[in-house]
């Protein structure tokens, strides 16, 4: 996605918070695969070049260009849910990630 993930961990018992971390680190490659702009396999990119379509993505796909779109109108048009002509959700999904 472009960015770096932190995670500052306190206390818990050592292998439940292994087993969170691993969990956290495994959504955010899913998120990453599904929605990163700049990788071509990913299902965001493949959805811009017409290869799927909204239906054919992950529901995540489709609820981040949902939550994307209602961001869009109430901001009247100030947020975009496209850059360059192309789906972009990418300023919905790193904080919905």
């Amino acid at each position: 996605m472009g960015t770096v993930f932190s995670f500052d961990v306190r206390g818990g018992e050592p292998r439940a918070v292994r087993a969170a971390l691993g969990a956290a680190v495994d959504g955010l490659h899913r998120a990453d695969a599904l929605f990163s702009t700049y990788r071509a396999d990913s299902e965001v990119s493949r959805l811009a070049r017409g290869e799927l379509t909204v239906a054919g993505c992950a529901p995540e796909v489709a609820r981040v260009l949902e939550l994307a779109a209602e961001a869009e109108r109430v901001s009247e048009g100030w947020f975009s849910t496209r850059h360059r002509g192309v789906p972009d959700p990418t300023g919905i999904v790193k904080g919905w990630a």
